[in-house]
């Protein structure tokens, strides 16, 4: 069974639903820290959110 992410937008396999989730809100933790103005109900262009997960998946976090 599979779930559309609501914040990527991807389809998710159920199996792997609960990495996936957990490596969303690490990004949302980061842009936070970085930013803590930001909100999580508001926009965030692709751009930034795609440097966050290049961020984790270069340094491997």
């Amino acid at each position: 069974m599979k779930y559309r992410c609501q914040i990527c937008n991807r389809d998710i396999d159920e199996f792997a639903s609960l990495a996936h989730a957990k490596a969303e809100e690490y990004i949302m933790e980061l842009i936070l820290r970085d930013h803590p103005e930001w909100k999580k109900d508001g926009k965030t262009c692709h751009e930034c959110v795609e440097y966050y997960r290049k961020l984790i998946k270069e340094t491997e976090i």
